[in-house]
């Protein structure tokens, strides 16, 4: 009998409650949907670049690409630069060792000059963060696989020594790129991105000096296979500006 009388009050508490719960249900938010942040989209993103492993020459690259993202994890495009030449400090140096008072000495060595490419982006992940434990940020890391071209070019000091060989061992040359990059989402169509990109070639990247030092040959063997490796930063903007929800 204890338990029926227990049974029963449990009903009786569980019916009265139950249309309240409801009606508070009824009243709260919406759940939100998933928010599309690459499917469907194109992105422009300028860059700024700077190879990192470089022995006589740094380059500064300006560029632009674009993507197309195909789905949440794929995207194809295309990119476009222009390389700067800065001295190292190792060229530099050796400049100023074999300069003198009669004699100048620029270095025969190479750099980049235009850098274009076809690529594709695979993300295979991503995810949210609180900043400042007020916004919620956006973000996915993402590979790159790309084939494309890169421009040789020779120090603009020393070519008057290479007696027009420069260009048989400079010009364009094929060039597979690979990488690795993540990009954060300021906002649905803004965002950053940063980025490690090998730029792979055959090339040279030195002559050789002949023995009265005013000359400059190159060596006779093949180019070897070279890895000119970038730190890339790159502001995205998405179009359409304003993205959808996931069904």
């Amino acid at each position: 009998m204890r338990r029926l009388l227990t049974l029963l009050t449990l009903v009786v508490g569980l019916t009265s409650v139950a249309p309240a719960f409801a009606e508070d249900m009824a009243s709260a938010p919406m759940v939100r949907r998933k928010i599309t942040w690459r499917t469907g989209r194109s992105e422009l993103r300028p860059s700024l670049g700077w190879t990192v492993n470089d022995r006589y020459f740094h380059n500064f690259i300006i560029g632009v690409g674009y993507n197309y993202h195909f789905l949440d994890w794929l995207a194809a495009g295309a990119n476009v630069g222009w390389a700067f030449p800065i001295m190292t400090s190792l060229a530099e140096n050796i400049e100023a060792e074999k300069k003198t008072d009669t004699f100048s000495f620029p270095i025969p060595a190479s750099h980049l000059g235009l850098l274009a490419d076809a690529r594709v982006e695979l993300s295979p992940g991503g995810g949210k963060f609180m900043l400042w434990n007020r916004i919620a940020v956006a973000y996915d890391f993402h590979a790159i696989l790309g084939i494309g071209t890169i421009q040789v070019r020779w120090n603009s000091d020393a070519e008057a020594r290479f007696g027009g060989q420069e260009e048989d061992a400079g010009g364009f040359k094929l060039s597979p790129k690979v990488g690795l990059g993540m990009r954060v989402f300021l906002d649905r169509g803004i965002g950053i991105t940063l980025e490690v990109v090998d730029h792979m070639a055959y090339m040279y990247t030195a002559g050789e000096v002949t023995a009265d030092g005013k000359h400059y040959t190159f060596p006779k063997d093949d180019p070897e296979f070279q890895h000119n490796l970038a730190a890339v930063l790159g502001f995205s903007v998405m179009m359409p500006f304003e993205t959808d929800y996931e069904e």
